[in-house]
């Protein structure tokens, strides 16, 4: 069959195509192209819900399926070929589950919402394209389950991003270049030393195994030792570090988390939303498919490390959100953050019972384990609605008052009150309300590694007072208080900017009310991860 006759190809194929499209509109109806943009990226997030509905009709909401029993894939030999007696292939390999599809599904809305957002752009038909193709390249990621394939998808993100942020970002002065030009290569330099590393890993993988195919490998998981500078080390771990590697930058993990903070800053705000509602997640994604599949041996005898990094991560993120004065840099730091109880998650999905800091579960528990997996699961999907909510509503401060520092506002509530409502609100979820989407994950994840890492964990929940702090610091300076009259002039949020915001805020409250359909769902695919896990590490 063809390769166009899937669905899965055209989830990747229709945000191209609208990129080209795009430029086809002739000059004197430019303005059409923002339409063909909507028009595109609303048929890839429709495209997506009937993969969703259509597996539901099917299968029922547990039946999402797993890698091994995928809900909806395409499976063709793509490279082939002979160099002396090395023999290469890579398949063209896509696939959704209970751990892909929401993140999916995620990606087409906020891609969505970004061209709305973006519709009064400058060089709007370059700033539109390109928001399609960083689009298609996020979809791979999250579809591609080949492993070069997966490489190559990671790769191609990586242009439409620094372009993005280099072209429309700030043009503030940083280290005596403008912020966009820094910012952008910063992020560019970041995350390819990252993925130096994870191609040896890979290459490594491939040549020790014999295969790129996901499904093989997660039944034939790499054995064996090898020797570095006189140490021993055994396959699994070594190929986990360096695939990790990669991973920790995109998340980002401490100490490589430096790059966040000025891309966030500098970007527009429709490419923050993307930056922080996907681009971070695919990190987190890669650990937990990649990294949880094929190297359960490596990640369990790191697991008491990434247990102190997520502390330190969520402490760290939560205390110097404390002294920002940019609204952009305080949500970008409270990403660290957040990203951080997914760290934690993974760790204690990972190393229950085992290893440093061990607290009462002793020899593991698969309940705990898969509990703590699907929070961390959640957490990612949670996390990308409710940032992308923040990142819009300081976007709609940012194009009136062309400032976002926190000390210039106050009372603006008063000339903008369903901003300061939606901006509260978001900020609410941020924090982990009941009702709201962030508490179900953080509720999920601490719970449950409180049994397995117990130091870190009672550590890591002080951060709920810091976050409280830092986000009513944040909303009282700008939105409440004293009414500054400089700002008298400004109007409340537009009916176009009302979309994005109101949009997010029904998907907030719908899985904080009501998540077990998205955790039911995410439980299909973490089962049988955490299955094979427990018995790799036995």
């Amino acid at each position: 069959m063809s390769i166009f006759t899937y669905d899965l190809t055209w989830i990747l194929l229709l945000p191209v195509l609208g990129a080209l499209a795009i430029y086809v509109v002739p000059k004197k109806w430019s303005e059409w192209s923002k339409w063909v943009a909507l028009a595109f990226s609303a048929a890839t997030f429709v495209l997506s819900l009937y993969i969703f509905f259509r597996i539901l009709n099917v299968h029922g909401i547990t039946g999402f399926g797993d890698l091994n029993n995928l809900a909806d894939q395409v499976k063709l030999p793509w490279i082939n070929f002979n160099a002396g007696s090395v023999h290469f292939t890579v398949q063209y390999f896509l696939g959704v589950d209970g751990l892909s599809l929401p993140m999916v599904v995620l990606n087409a809305l906020l891609t969505m919402l970004a061209v709305i957002g973006g519709w009064n752009k400058k060089r709007f038909k370059d700033y539109l394209a390109l928001i399609l193709l960083l689009e298609a390249g996020v979809m791979g990621v999250f579809m591609a389950l080949d492993i070069f394939f997966f490489f190559l998808m990671w790769e191609v993100e990586l242009a439409p991003m620094f372009i993005l942020i280099g072209v429309w970002g700030s043009d503030a002065i940083k280290h005596g270049v403008p912020g966009r030009i820094y910012s952008a290569w910063k992020f560019l330099l970041y995350t390819f030393f990252g993925s130096v590393f994870m191609l040896a890993g890979f290459i490594l993988l491939y040549f020790t195994m014999g295969s790129s195919d996901m499904q093989y490998l997660s039944h034939h998981l790499i054995g064996g030792t090898t020797t570095i500078l006189g140490i021993g080390i055994s396959l699994q771990l070594l190929t986990f570090l360096l695939v990790f590697m990669a991973f920790a930058v995109k998340i980002p993990m401490f100490p490589f988390h430096t790059w966040l903070p000025d891309a966030h800053t500098d970007a527009p705000t429709e490419v923050s939303v993307l930056l922080a509602g996907v681009l971070l997640k695919m990190g987190a994604y890669g650990l937990i498919r990649f990294c949880f599949t094929l190297f359960p041996g490596g990640l369990g005898q790191f697991a008491g490390w990434l247990a102190v990094i997520a502390v330190i991560n969520i402490l760290y993120g939560a205390a110097i959100c404390l002294v920002q004065k940019d609204m952009k840099k305080l949500i970008a730091y409270s990403s660290v953050s957040h990203m951080g109880i997914i760290l934690l998650g993974v760790a204690a999905a990972a190393g229950a019972g085992n290893g440093m800091f061990q607290g009462a579960l002793a020899g593991g528990d698969q309940a705990f384990r898969q509990v703590a997996l699907t929070g961390a699961t959640l957490q990612m999907f949670s996390h990308g609605i409710i940032t992308g909510m923040l990142f819009f509503c300081v976007g709609v401060v940012y194009d009136l008052a062309h400032t976002r520092e926190i000390a210039v506002f106050g009372g603006i509530a008063k000339r903008m009150p369903m901003l300061g409502t939606l901006f509260t609100f978001a900020a609410m979820a941020s924090l982990g309300l009941p009702g709201l989407a962030g508490f179900v994950a953080e509720y999920m994840v601490f719970t449950s590694s409180f049994r397995v890492w117990t130091i870190p964990t009672i550590l890591a929940v002080f951060t709920m007072i810091l976050t409280a702090g830092y986000l009513l610091w944040m909303i009282k300076r700008v939105f409440f208080g004293p009414f500054n009259q400089k700002w008298d002039w400004m109007p409340d949020v537009s009916r176009r900017e009302l979309i994005p915001l109101l949009a997010l805020a029904g998907l907030v409250v719908f899985v904080g009310v009501y998540p077990a359909p998205l955790i039911d769902m995410i439980s299909s695919s973490i089962t049988p991860i955490i299955h094979t896990a427990v018995t790799a590490m036995k």
